[in-house]
């Protein structure tokens, strides 16, 4: 494994085939949908079926009293219940599609079935092909083998490359391509066809809106503090030739998580590597990585910029992750804790993320740092995230309302992107809501048409060095995420974010989507305050 020794430590106070050989047979029973698709690679998928999990060594959970207990690790390996309703009205026209390129199938109550179908959306629909370029509806499923967008008003995304699955690790198919923010995103090509030419839209369209400045209320009196101290030297990897992939370290206040969640995406025959390290290159925590070049073919772009899947996103937790991995005692973490009763998010941080895989030029541009024709090694983002649940049935915050395990059942996402690469968004182009600057630093935000429980904020001058405060990006979501449509011409509006869901962790993670390169955190420290 390649390792990059820094120069300097930066300080820091601180997700065609034919007809013939694809066979698609869909039954119902009450409310279970069945659908078995025979081809290569084939399998079962039911909603309401039992979920796959992975057992990893048993790791110490803290329960809510700060108690010790011993708690069995989930690996996030990707597979969820299958659970949703699955329901659409099925009401109005239905129309039926079957050819072997369908470009357009739009119905209530619809069916696309194809081996290219270029779009298939509907109230309660399916889309079923080989290779769908989008796939959406409210209550529908996606069933395919390379779906370019699959999104559901609880529905179901079951497909071997879907394009879109919202959960963190705990996606509703093999390969989510979108996935809050354990996975990646949509990219917009695919929401248009798959066999588009030009798999990344390199624009935003003429509409510029600028949502002027914001920023939050902030306390002044320190309630907690909670930073990164040297631990001694560790190094936890996870391999192609011996996988390890959710393994983790406790780190004081902190989890370290290698949450390697798709590494079945990696270039064929590459020997990959991950690896999750403690004091390390200077750096307190943090990891590295080799997951090889990115594949070209992908919906015909004979570039890898096609390739738009993330292998993994390994993380520092704060606060309750999952069933299985809470970082400490709320005393000592204050999560979860209700939107209505948050304190201060104050995050300092420093790090350092150098890139060093096989070089490649840009040729599908999404950030004016890396115009096309710039010579990169890799693409990957450094993201801090929020989880929001609603209030358990005794209308409490507790750990206990988390749940990854089979599907999501997170009620919003906030995501902070302090860096971003050369060809990837949070969200396809489209998507983009306005220009905004917070505290004097410039963002882009999107909200997402596949998920209207995700909002993302793209750094457009990237500080290695610097603060946050999670409030700003959190308190301006409330304000205005549900209304961006009206308010900016936006292409979609989230879910309205109430005040008595509860926000659960504060995560700072790398989404890698190929290349070789190392994360260092010299300091990353949370102080809360009222």
């Amino acid at each position: 494994m390649k390792k990059t020794l820094l120069a300097s430590a930066i300080l820091v106070s601180m997700t065609a085939c034919d007809s013939e050989s694809l066979t698609t047979v869909i039954s119902s029973g009450g409310d279970d949908l069945v659908v078995s698709t025979e081809a290569a690679g084939s399998g079962v998928i039911s909603d309401g079926a039992e979920s796959t999990t992975t057992a990893n060594n048993d790791e110490d959970k803290y329960d809510d009293t700060g108690n010790d207990a011993d708690g069995v690790v989930i690996a996030d390996n990707g597979k969820g219940d299958g659970k949703g309703d699955g329901k659409g009205d099925g009401k109005g026209e239905t129309t039926t599609v079957i050819n072997d390129d369908a470009g357009s199938s739009t119905s209530d109550g619809g069916q696309s079935i194809s081996d290219d179908a270029g779009s298939s959306t509907s109230d309660g629909g399916q889309s079923i092909s080989d290779d769908a370029g989008s796939s959406t509806s409210d209550g529908g499923q996606s069933v395919s083998d390379d779906a370019g967008s699959s999104t559901s008003d609880g529905g179901q995304s079951v497909s071997d490359d879907a394009g879109s699955s919202t959960s963190d690790g705990g996606q509703n198919s093999d390969d989510a391509g979108s996935s809050s923010s354990d996975g990646g995103q949509t990219d917009d090509a695919s929401n248009g066809s798959p066999d588009s030419g030009n798999v990344n839209n390199t624009s935003q369209g003429s509409r510029e809106t600028n949502a002027g400045s914001f920023a939050a209320d902030t306390g002044n009196n320190v309630i907690r503090v909670s930073s990164l101290s040297a631990p001694s030297m560790e190094e936890i990897c996870t391999r192609s030739s011996n996988p390890n992939d959710f393994s983790d370290t406790r780190v004081g206040d902190f989890i370290l998580h290698n949450n390697a969640w798709r590494t079945f995406r990696a270039a064929p025959g590459y020997a990959w590597e991950q690896c999750i390290v403690t004091n390390t290159n200077g750096a307190v925590v943090g990891w590295n990585y080799d997951w090889g070049p990115g594949v070209a073919g992908l919906f015909g772009n004979p570039s890898p910029s096609g390739d738009f899947y993330v292998r993994s996103y390994p993380e520092l937790i704060y606060g309750t992750k999952d069933e299985f991995r809470t970082s400490a005692p709320p005393a000592e973490t204050g999560l979860p804790v209700r939107i209505s009763e948050m304190p201060t998010f104050r995050i300092d941080y420093s790090y350092d993320a150098p890139q060093f895989g096989e070089p490649r030029a840009v040729d599908a541009s999404n950030n004016s740092r890396f115009p096309n024709g710039t010579i990169i090694s890799g693409e990957r983002n450094v993201a801090v995230e929020s989880f929001f649940y609603e209030q358990d049935a005794e209308g409490n915050c507790s750990s206990d309302m988390v749940r990854r395990n089979g599907g999501s059942n997170h009620a919003y996402e906030v995501m902070v992107w302090l860096d971003a690469g050369a060809e990837r968004l949070p969200a396809g182009p489209n998507d983009f809501v306005a220009n905004l600057n917070i505290r004097g630093a410039d963002y882009k935000v999107y909200t997402k048409d596949s998920d209207p429980r995700y909002i993302a904020f793209v750094a457009q001058n990237p500080q290695t060095t610097g603060t946050i405060y999670m409030n700003d990006y959190i308190d301006w979501a409330r304000e205005n995420a549900h209304v961006v449509r009206e308010r900016f011409g936006a292409n979609s509006n989230s879910v309205q974010i109430q005040d008595d869901w509860c926000m659960a962790n504060v995560l700072v993670g790398t989404e890698i989507f190929w290349g070789a390169g190392n994360v260092d955190i010299f300091d990353w420290t949370i102080t809360q305050s009222r």
